[in-house]
Parts: C-alpha cells; structure tokens; sequence
C-alpha cells in the first residue's frame, strides 16, 4: 500500500483504462478525479488544484502535452507534479514531455506496482516542496512568495536595492513577563505576532526576523514597489490598532496593556542570503536598518516615528507631526524625524506584482 494518499487527477480517454486506475487508487486510499478530456482536466486542476496529476498524450480535442503547457504556466497548478502516459515508446514523446515540465513519463502498459511507486514518489516530492512553501509563506506576503518560487535564482540573490525597513519593540513586556507562567509568556506573544505579522503581509512586507519581544520587517525586498514607504507606514498604523485587540487578554493576565514603539527608514541596502555557507538568513544591511532601529527606541508607548527619507517619499494623505532633530548613537549629525499621527484610515489601494 502506499505509503501517502493524496487527491489524484486521472485524464485519459481510455475509459476502461481510466476505471481501472480509478478503482486502483482509490483502493490505495486516494481521493481520485477521473475526466476523459483535456479541457474539462485544466478546468477542474485550475478550480480544485490536486496532489498528482496522471495525464495521458494521446487524446482527441486536446492532447495531453498542450494541457501539460497550460497547466504548467498556470499560477494555480504550475507545482502540481504531473506523470505523462502514454503508450507510445519514443525518445522523441520522452523529451517533448519532459521539456514542458513533466515529472515522469509512463509507457503504457504500465504494471500496477510501479504505478503506485511512482505515485507515491511524486507525493512524496510534492509533500516535501509543500513544507518549503508553507515556511516560505510565513515570512512573505503570497504575491511576494509567488515570485520568488516563480523566479528563485533573481529573488534571492545578494544585491543593492532601495527599501524601507522597520522594527517593532513591545514597551514593557519583560516586566510583565516576571508576573507571567512561562507558558502564558509565550501564549500572549504568540498572540501579538499573529496580528503583527498579519499587517506586515497585508501590505507586500517581508518578515526578516523576532527579535525578542519585537520583529523586524522589509517594504521593498525581495520584490520591489514604487510606494515602499507608504506600505511600511500604513503596516505601522495597522499594528498600533492590533494591539486594541490583544488588550482584552493582556488585561485578563495582568490588568495592564502593552504599548510598543516603531521605528521605519528607507534607503538603499543589500538584501540577500547573509551568514555561512552552510546556514543562511534572507535580510538587509545597511544604514537605514541601523537608523530603523535607533529610531524605534526613540519611539514612545503606541508612536511611530520615521526618518526624513520615509517622509518625502510617502502618500500625502498620511499626516505627520515633526520633532526636533535626533541625535542618534553612531551619527555624525541629527537626524530630520517625524511622527506619524495614529488612528489614520487610508484607503490606499495597493497594486501586487503578479
């Protein structure tokens, strides 16, 4: 028996081939779809994407290595792995399908013991492609993940690009963490993360990393936008009035509430895959990293204070208030800041690169 069941798609006009596999499969414990026709198949995979696909060539209306192209250049099934069947025993089918993005090719007859092994090891590739996914979609928005899966090699280079940066800290966190189980510390930041993270993706952001009791997050990479800075302030405003949110169970834990600083700078940074050849990050260095964080110290409970780059790029709906010059540690000379009035409702719409 098969190790993994998964949803399988068969497309064959063989009828009686069609309900033999049919019967196998489902006798393996798969979900199986059966269609005789090349077109319903792109419809059904486009609508209700499966596991595995099992696709024969030779069909009328549309033969099985156009539907392989469709569906390997559709967004909704382009990783769905798909084993080509067909009956003709030629180098030149193996190559035609392999070439269009084929994970095996079948040559009919094929024995059922090594359909079910090839079965399995495509589910087997597809579960594991599928764990990188869901790790990757946790640090990107999904457009963003679209394209770095789309276009790994160009999206995760080391290279210099302008983006705006910010960094979040929880004000007063580890006090309340002394008057906390362990087990509650760790539920109620989990908690704030949920939401903070949801507002970084909301608006094309990427997650770099937690630090602590606070996160870092990129408006710029590894896809860029024209409006870096107008995502990364609107992310902002979203993650002070996430807080509202969490405020109830904070209270019922400690009868206080969490107020917490940002700090956004934009500028150019290399981005890329930093650390050792064995172990590596995705995230930026560069100045306006250093001054996003100096800044979110300045930042008092529920403010978000930003750099005079940030400023003169954004939207001029958002309102800001400026302060005097900072002096951060590590600069030469003052820094030109602003805070961002809280409780802004923008109704910016924002274009995803797709």
């Amino acid at each position: 028996m098969s190790k993994l069941t998964g949803k399988i798609l068969i497309v064959d006009d063989d009828e009686f081939f069609l309900a033999m596999m049919e019967d196998m499969l489902k006798g393996h414990g798969h979900d199986v779809t059966a269609v005789s026709d090349g077109v319903i198949a792109i419809t059904s995979a486009e609508s209700e994407p499966p596991d595995l696909i099992l696709l024969d060539i030779i069909m009328p209306r549309m033969d099985g290595l156009e539907v392989l192209q469709i569906l390997k250049q559709s967004p909704q099934t382009a990783d769905v792995p798909i084993l080509l069947m067909t009956i003709e025993r030629s180098e030149e089918i193996l190559l035609a399908g392999l070439r269009r993005g084929a994970d095996d090719v079948l040559f009919k007859p094929v024995s059922s013991e090594e359909l079910l092994a090839r079965v399995d090891l495509a589910l087997q590739r597809n579960q594991k492609l599928n764990v990188l996914k869901d790790v990757i979609r946790r640090h990107l928005d999904p457009s963003v993940a679209y394209q770095v899966f789309k276009q790994p090699a160009q999206s995760m280079q080391l290279r210099r690009t302008h983006l705006a940066v910010l960094f979040s800290d929880l004000r007063g966190f580890t006090k309340l963490a002394e008057t906390l189980a362990p087990e509650q510390t760790a539920g109620l930041l989990n908690a704030v993360f949920e939401e903070l993270v949801r507002c970084v993706l909301r608006y094309g952001g990427t997650l770099d990393k937690f630090l602590g009791d606070g996160l870092m997050a990129l408006f710029g990479a590894p896809i860029g936008y024209e409006d870096n800075e107008t995502r990364a302030v609107c992310a902002a405003l979203d993650m002070l009035e996430s807080l509202q949110k969490v405020d109830r169970s904070v209270g019922v834990l400690s009868g206080r509430q969490i107020d917490m600083g940002i700090g956004i700078c934009s500028g150019d940074v290399v981005v890329g895959p930093l650390g050792a050849q064995m172990r590596a990050n995705y995230t930026a260095i560069g100045d306006p990293v250093n001054v996003a964080a100096r800044l979110t110290a300045l930042a008092k409970g529920r403010e978000i204070i930003i750099s005079k780059s940030v400023a003169e790029r954004l939207d001029e709906r958002i309102k800001l208030e400026s302060l005097p010059p900072a002096e951060l540690k590590g600069k030469r000379k003052p820094l030109e800041i602003s805070r961002v009035i809280p409780g802004q409702k923008l109704e910016v719409v924002f274009k995803r690169k797709t």
